[in-house]
């Protein structure tokens, strides 16, 4: 990473601590199966990635769930090969400003509504999408463990670095299944 990169992702966290600040939402513990509305984030820079992510959107619809999603790719035109709609849309370095922060124009819908659960599978952790799970007014938020961003999420699973996308989805299924509505959670480890 390079130094001017390096700026402008410390900046863009230090706006992204100081506006998540301030958000106000109702928080409540929901578990996949009593959740009706569910967000999802997810990096869209590998096509395998991708593919299981939309995979897992219609598994979510099939089960009766309204499902909305963001995908991030840093590039500054989305391929044609990416199809967009309403529901599934992609945010591109075109959408975000100079330290990584989504323009509200592109996002603010997103953040707006109230999801039951919003499932950040960033777990590659690309700013732009950090960025719009921290300024979510989703009830339940569940994300991938790291320390520095524990006040952001409401439910956390932590796996290694090293996994993949289907094994982080497989946990979230595992996890949130388990999770009674009301109970209190803040960190789920993976055996």
């Amino acid at each position: 990473m390079g130094f001017v990169q390096n700026i402008k992702l410390k900046a863009g966290e230090y706006f992204l601590k100081k506006e998540s600040a301030g958000i106000e939402r109702a928080k409540a513990i929901m578990n996949l199966k009593d959740a009706k509305t569910v967000g999802i984030l997810y990096d869209a820079s590998n096509i395998n990635d991708t593919d299981l992510v939309k995979k897992y959107i219609a598994y979510l619809r099939d089960s009766g769930k309204k499902v909305k999603s963001i995908g991030y790719l840093a590039v500054k035109e989305l391929p044609n090969t990416i199809q967009i709609s309403l529901d599934q849309q992609c945010l591109t370095l075109k959408e975000v400003n100079w330290y990584y922060k989504p323009a509200i124009g592109f996002i603010g819908n997103f953040v707006k509504e109230e999801y039951d659960l919003l499932l950040d599978l960033n777990i590659s952790r690309q700013l732009p999408l950090t960025y719009i799970a921290a300024l979510s007014k989703a009830k339940c938020k569940v994300g991938r463990f790291t320390n520095k961003y524990m006040n952001l999420y409401d439910v956390m699973i932590e796996v290694d670095k090293e996994k993949t996308m289907k094994y982080f989805l497989q946990n979230v299924d595992i996890y949130m299944e388990m999770l009674n509505k009301g109970s209190n959670a803040n960190r789920v480890k993976q055996a």
